[in-house]
């Protein structure tokens, strides 16, 4: 497998190495292609014997691996990120393209003073404190300072809002899943609390790949928990700290600042690897129906590697919440175990 790290798109697959993992055979494994050699993907075959090139046995050493607690943060209740995010982000490449063009102007400031090009009050110095800046350095660091200011209010405003939601948290809706089977539609009841019966609602599937398990990829990859990690991935961080259904390569990147841990986790971690349906919108206390992703993908599946996730994803736009959802796990069958290509997405949740 070639599993994309937190910032795919920065990252060409076919020059990332790869390495064959062989473990004991469960009941439940099926032959996999998922994606093509030169990208992102995920092949297993059934073999009778280990293949010569078959780095490590990963359960030759005992995982620390549960479901549940992988799951923990992908059900419930969960927020979307303030748009600040978004425009922070968004204004960062026209800051530093301010920023490296003052820097142009000033190495060629004497010329450009001296033909007329530029006044003179825009050369030289400005003293501030002890130290002399240059005034046109002075004049870009606003342009450059914006995007960290909307940063700063964004996370703010969205630590006030993850407390004042959980202080006055909604009941939590019913949801029964009537049929999930990629075959037909997915079918399921839906019935939300009473403060949302005027909110425009919408649903839709989504699926996706969860990352592998950190120490089972570390195992694979032969580096010792406390030895140093690959390229891309984060040293070892005190227990609890890293989500369980993180790698270790977006700490602190993937969702704005967050209040808890676990399942109270409101801010949700986008999975690089993934597929949704187009949403439609959902009558509330009534059977409703949801087609699943054009492209077809296998059943739910999860193990140290190998993590086929399934969602049934409820957008509220609340009156008074803002937009949230709630987070329904699918147990989904499938007759499908090939997919040609996969594309991986950014991990950080503001830009979805």
């Amino acid at each position: 497998m070639r599993f994309p790290p937190f910032d795919a798109p920065s990252h060409i697959p076919k020059e990332m190495d790869y390495v064959d993992v062989c473990w004991p055979t469960i009941e439940s494994d099926t032959k996999l292609s998922l994606g093509d050699e030169n990208g992102w993907f995920i092949h297993r075959d059934i073999c009778d014997s280990k293949p010569n090139s078959e780095h490590i046995d990963p359960f030759s050493s005992p995982l620390d691996y549960d479901i549940n607690r992988l799951l923990a943060s992908r059900n419930g209740w969960a927020l979307s990120p303030n748009s600040l995010h978004s425009l922070a982000r968004k204004s960062i490449p026209y800051g530093v393209v301010i920023l490296i063009f003052a820097i142009i102007l000033h190495v060629l400031e004497p010329v450009l003073v001296n033909w007329g090009v530029m006044p003179n009050e825009w050369a030289g110095s400005i003293s501030l404190g002890l130290l002399d800046y240059p005034i046109l350095f002075v004049m870009a660091t606003p342009f450059v300072m914006l995007s960290l200011l909307f940063r700063l209010v964004a996370n703010v405003i969205d630590i006030r809002r993850q407390h004042k939601f959980i202080k006055n948290m909604p009941p939590k809706p019913k949801i029964d899943i009537a049929s999930s089977n990629t075959n037909d539609k997915i079918k399921f009841s839906c019935n939300l609390p009473q403060i949302f019966s005027r909110d425009k609602i919408r649903g839709y599937v989504r699926v996706g790949l969860l990352p592998p398990h950190r120490d089972a990829l570390m195992l694979a990859l032969e580096h010792k928990n406390k030895s140093r990690p690959p390229v891309g991935l984060s040293t070892s961080i005190p227990k609890g700290w890293m989500p369980i259904a993180d790698d270790g390569s977006g700490i602190g990147e993937a969702t704005p600042m967050v209040v808890g841990s676990g399942s109270s986790r409101l801010f949700q971690e986008p999975m690089r690897i993934q597929d949704s349906s187009q949403p439609t919108t959902i009558i509330n206390g009534s059977i409703n129906e949801l087609k699943p992703p054009e492209q077809s993908w296998p059943s739910s599946e999860y193990g140290p590697f190998v993590n086929i996730n399934w969602e049934l994803v409820i957008e509220i736009h609340s009156s008074v919440h803002g937009k949230l959802f709630w987070i329904e796990k699918l147990n989904v069958q499938s007759e499908t175990s090939t997919i040609n290509t996969l594309s991986a997405q950014t991990g950080r949740l503001e830009i979805e």
